[in-house]
């Protein structure tokens, strides 16, 4: 039925009546026409917004659309002809009058009736105008070449020869080798290699395209583009907390690709939608997802994570700033903000899974990390699901509190900030309180059936019953709001909220209290009190759950493990949030230790040598515990129970609270005692006191040895029990104390089973009760007022994967220290078999809203995922799940001009040093057409024309003139001249000399010192790390704490795409060379290489490893003299550090 209103609502909003537009011409054209059209029409279309044509309305301007037909609330106009917000206020307060209520009624009323309005007509902005001529976006055009005519060197000669410069001649066969070597491996050429004679050339190209060694330098540039790193960007996060565990199998897939040479469509539709291609399981393919999931966290905050996914999507591939029209549409290029928003859609329709795939094979020695992993993953799982059906219920069972604040209150930030929110347990959570205002907003307006009479008495209404019936209005809406009769927007709030929640609750509640009253009849009479189950919340009744626990340094029930607690409240006595708990503590080195809240105090605790706890008191054993036995017996494995208590940590539990629940008088505290640490790495201190006596007390207690069975008679007297662990020796690394069935076994008298066979008769007639109360109940699957909090459309509704936003500050860090150590478990295992980053399609789709403005919780017209219009004018909807695939294949659409010109220029770009166009991620309005558009286009037509083989066009470059030339300039007039005409080589008359990249250069040091280990794919290293021979692109990549070395020398910025690295000369690159600890190592080593019987044969050998050159007789002779006072080292040194070295001409 609900259901069918919704559609009944929708379609009134698009069926516009001649009535409509008799209102519109009556009341909304002259109003509009009075106070908007100076501005906002055909002769001034100030913010690209035009209100003369409904085009323009839909449409919008810089903000967005301006109206969304029948959602007045979302509506930009609505917003701003209020003057809610400072800064969108229409007419501006300079220009003319606010709009009067009356009027802002009227402009609400069409909206919500579906904005009907018969101009019609189409305008165009001056952008999309100009796009339609710009040279990037029109198809490309190949140009004729002579067939005898080298294609590129016949291209450039045109704007050479009309500006009258002559290009320089070919560079001698050892300086072209060399750079030849350097562009395709990275590496200098060997010595075999430079003895090449040039008509050899065009086979030393396809040796080295040929090369292993050419998809690690050419992965390199891929990876800068791609902002590839290691490491996560979290704050505060060290070591294996900051590591991506297998970022390294997308560095390595990029690396395969561009050796096996995939076309660059394929290599495309990998990255963004590897999971829908037709690959084997466990393809190493699947790993090429990392190009999406493998960006910066913006500590969680989902919509800059997608932001920068569009970003590294549209500018890396199609050379777009598609990000600068999140907010509004973009300023310089023919992207609306629907176009973003369709795109947004892609992105947030797909996450990324906890269970990777796996992409390698499992060695005998990754079994132990299989098991581990998957055992994770289903603790992740189990809790994810707890968590969010307990969240779920608190959120559901609030429903008054929230509608109370919506009621009475004005939306705050925190409501809004969801992303940093750190709140306790019992706090309401802001989002949805934020939500719950979005949808009264939405459905509080007179005849909706459930809401109506929201809307008119908030206005000040009457209570109508007759009228309301005849609108429709769900009767118990009405019962509920006569009997009550609200006075006040709280008392409202008040009957709503206690109406839903019971329509949706109360057969839940009923439920589970039967289900406690039996499980609590069941246990009366076995005389046992299971403390264990105090710590999971629990009245020691029941069976306990495991995982629950009590914060030690807030007294809060929470669920989870947490690692180290540092807190400022130590030796502070703080009351538990179990009433049968009376308190916790974190004992330190004072003489005195309150230990209950009647400040009962002892003054014999053994002293903790630390300021830090360490894990919860839990349920079950704590974290990082080895072993749970006693004696041989397994205290996790039912029917056993126990109690972990990591060091330091106390808490009181109330035995008066105790027996006023359970009618008992004396009894006694049982249990077994044990350290569920590594043997022989710690001890603890165990004392235990009853009202403030010490009853036991064991120093030393070490790991894994025999347990006591302790015994501690209760009086009816007795009040507190104290249980207290701190570290015997070396602090809290290893000192996990336990409990074994902690009880309180009370007496079987027959005083005492006439009690529990009253209290059983007490319980079998409340549990009657009960069931006749729910079966009377209406089902909530079928009830219109419970569907409310249960539809997935109910604000108090989220995604089980937006889970973490709404917990607590406790449960939150619990939660996602379960996650971090799923992270850790693959780091610290070395022998995991690798696994992809990928990203999947959720389960549940849905198309995204413009959020106006930019601004999540202002959301507008839905758009359809779909490709940029500028470049498919004729798109459809993206038709196969979230849309990856579709997206790829549209960018690689061999029609798609900018994708080839963006990749082509690109290539161009790492082959001379410069690119044809200026930026080369930014193909948009704002850059004049290159000077060498005409060779962009025959390169991109090339790369199409070969399947888009990325090695053809490497070899077409390669091969030209213009790639051959050499860098020295003659010192002749003529060249001196035209030198000044064309200073920064844009016609490419000669080659550019350069500096080597941070990769090149380390790699180069390294091989010259003989140090250089080859292997190839797999972990990531440290780069400073002193053992670390590797090359450069298998250091791990930073985020944060950046080594010396890729500060200094121009390394790609991580946390974003980079185009084109800077290059700069700075004093500290000077000091790296002559002070760095490793130059000085790889000069040693290359020292120890070199050292021969006579000095002019080392000088031979360091001018061949360094220089890959025999030297000259003056350079010998210089040799000689430097050797004559100063060491080997230094000598091997000033080589590895001269320009020769560190330059390619």
């Amino acid at each position: 039925m609900r259901t069918f209103i919704i559609l009944l609502a929708l379609l009134s909003c698009n069926v516009s009546s001649a009535e409509d537009y008799d209102f519109f011409e009556s009341k909304i054209r002259p109003l509009l026409s009075k106070h908007c059209y100076e501005c906002h029409s055909e002769t001034n279309i100030e913010g690209r917004l035009r209100l003369d044509i409904k085009a323009g309305l839909l449409r919008g301007g810089n903000g967005g659309p301006a109206i969304v037909p029948g959602f007045p609330e979302k509506s930009l106009l609505i917003k701003a002809v209020r003057h809610t917000d400072s800064s969108l206020q229409m007419p501006p307060a300079d220009f003319g009058e606010k709009l009067t209520s009356t009027q802002i009624k009227l402009l609400e009323q069409w909206i919500l009736t579906g904005a009907a309005d018969p101009r019609e007509g189409e305008f165009e902005t001056e952008i999309e105008q100009n796009a339609k001529q710009h040279w990037a976006f029109l198809p490309i055009v190949k140009a004729e070449v002579p067939k005898e005519r080298h294609p590129v060197d016949y291209l450039l000669e045109i704007n050479q020869q009309e500006r009258g410069l002559q290009p320089l001649p070919t560079a001698d066969a050892g300086t072209l080798i060399r750079r030849l070597s350097y562009d395709l491996t990275g590496l200098p050429p060997t010595l075999e290699e430079l003895e090449t004679p040039l008509q050899d050339y065009s086979k030393l190209i396809d040796k080295y395209l040929a090369s292993e060694h050419y998809g690690e330098r050419w992965a390199r540039h891929w990876l800068d583009v791609a902002r590839y790193s290691d490491a996560k960007d979290g704050v505060l996060m060290y070591g294996d907390a900051r590591i991506r565990p297998f970022a390294y199998t997308y560095r390595d897939y990029v690396i395969r690709a561009f050796n096996q040479d995939i076309p660059y469509d394929q290599f495309i539709a990998e990255q963004l939608a590897a999971d829908q291609l037709d690959l084997p399981e466990n393809s190493p393919a699947l790993s090429a997802m990392g190009f999406l999931t493998l960006g910066r966290l913006f500590d969680n905050n989902i919509h800059d994570v997608i932001d920068d996914q569009i970003d590294v999507v549209s500018r890396g591939l199609l050379g777009l700033t598609v990000s600068c029209a999140r907010c509004h549409d973009h300023k310089f290029d023919p992207i609306p903000t629907a176009d973003y928003y369709s795109l947004y859609g892609v992105f947030a329709n797909s996450e990324e899974p906890y269970d990777r795939p796996r992409v390698g094979e499992i060695t005998e020695e990754g079994k132990a990390f299989e098991d581990a992993y998957n055992k994770k993953l289903q603790e992740i799982a189990d809790r994810q699901s707890k968590l969010y059906g307990e969240t779920l219920y608190a959120a559901r069972s609030r429903t008054t509190e929230h509608l109370v604040r919506v009621a009475t209150t004005e939306p705050d930030n925190t409501e809004t900030t969801i992303f940093f929110l750190s709140l306790t347990k019992d706090q309401l959570r802001p989002q949805i309180t934020y939500a719950w205002r979005q949808y009264i907003a939405q459905h509080a307006r007179t005849g909706h059936r459930i809401f109506g009479p929201w809307a008119d008495l908030m206005q000040g209404g009457e209570l109508t019953p007759d009228l309301w019936k005849e609108q429709g209005i769900e009767p118990r809406v009405i019962s509920a709001l006569v009997k009550d009769k609200p006075q006040s927007p709280e008392d409202i709030a008040k009957v709503y909220g206690e109406l839903l929640t019971n329509s949706w609750g109360l057969r839940s509640v009923i439920r589970d209290k039967i289900k406690s009253l039996e499980s609590r009849s069941a246990e009366l009479g076995k005389g046992i009190i299971n403390l264990a189950d105090l710590m999971a919340g629990g009245d020691g009744l029941g069976k306990g759950e495991a995982d629950k626990a009590i914060n030690p340094v807030t007294g809060e029930t929470t669920t989870g493990s947490t690692s180290s607690i540092d807190a400022g409240n130590f030796d502070t006595y703080l009351p538990a949030e179990n009433p049968y708990v009376d308190g916790v503590f974190i004992p330190q080195q004072k003489s005195s230790q309150i230990i209950s809240s009647t400040g009962l105090a002892i003054h014999d605790a053994p002293i903790g040598n630390k300021t830090a706890s360490w894990d919860y008191i839990k349920y079950g054993p704590s974290q990082g515990f080895t072993s749970s036995s006693i004696n041989g017996i397994d205290y996790a494995a039912e029917p056993n129970w126990m109690m972990g208590l990591h060091a330091n940590k106390g808490f009181t539990i109330d035995i008066a609270a105790i027996r006023a629940l359970h009618d008992f008088e004396q009894g006694e505290f049982k249990t077994v005692i044990g350290h569920g640490g590594a043997k022989d790495m710690s001890t603890i201190d165990v004392a235990i006191y009853l009202d403030g006596e010490r009853r036991y007390f064991q120093p030393a207690f070490k790991a894994q040895q025999s347990g006591p069975e302790l015994s501690i008679p209760l009086s009816e007297n007795s009040r507190f029990l104290t249980i207290l662990i701190t570290e015997g020796t070396d602090g809290n690394s290893h000192d996990q104390g336990f409990f074994g069935n902690p009880r309180i076994e009370i007496g079987k008298d027959a005083q005492y089973q006439a009690k529990i066979r009253a209290q059983r008769d007490a319980i079998r007639r409340e549990i009657e009760t009960l069931e006749q109360q729910y079966s009377s109940t209406p089902d909530p699957r079928e009830d219109e007022l419970a569907q409310v909090l249960l539809d997935n459309s109910s604000p108090v509704w989220f995604p089980k994967r937006r889970l973490y936003f709404y917990l607590g500050r406790t449960d939150k860090d619990a939660y996602r220290g379960l996650l971090n150590s799923l992270d850790s478990i693959a780091v610290s295992n070395a022998n995991a078999a690798d696994r992809a980053m990928v990203m999947v399609d959720k389960s549940d789709l849905t198309d995204p809203a413009i959020f106006q403005r930019g601004d999540p919780t202002q959301l507008g017209n839905t758009v359809p995922r779909q490709f940029l219009k500028i470049l498919s004018p004729d798109r459809k909807p993206f038709e196969r799940g979230a849309g990856r695939l579709d997206l790829a294949h549209a960018i690689g659409d061999r029609d798609n001009p900018l994708t080839p010109r963006v990749w082509a220029n690109r290539i161009w770009l790492h082959h001379f040093g410069t690119p044809l166009v200026e930026n080369p991620s930014d193909f948009g309005l704002r850059n004049e057409p290159p000077l060498q558009l005409q060779l962009l286009d025959y390169l991109a037509a090339y790369l199409i024309s070969n399947d888009y083989q990325t090695k053809a066009l490497h070899r077409l470059i390669l091969t030209s003139q213009a790639y051959q030339r050499t860098s020295f300039i003659p010192d002749t007039t003529k060249f001196l001249r035209q030198n000044e005409i064309d200073p920064s080589n844009q016609y490419y008359w000669r080659f550019n000399r350069r500096r080597l990249d941070l990769e090149q250069m380390r790699d180069s040091l390294l091989l010259a010192s003989g140090l250089l280990d080859r292997t190839m794919y797999g972990r990531p290293v440290e780069l400073d790390r002193e053992d670390n021979n590797r090359r450069t692109i298998y250091a791990f990549v930073e985020r944060q704490n950046l080594p010396n070395m890729v500060q200094v020398f121009d390394a790609a910025n991580a946390d974003s795409s980079t185009a084109l690295r800077p290059t700069t000369t700075v004093p500290q690159q000077a000091l790296f060379a002559l002070n760095s600890p490793f130059i000085e190592r790889v000069a040693h080593n290359l020292a120890t290489r070199i050292e021969a019987n006579e000095p002019s044969h080392s000088i031979e050998l360091a001018y061949k490893h360094t220089l890959g050159r025999a030297p000259t007789e003056n350079e010998i002779s210089l040799g000689l003299k430097f050797l004559a006072t100063n060491e080997l080292v230094d000598f091997a040194q000033a080589l590895l550090i001269s320009n020769e070295f560190w330059f390619v001409d």
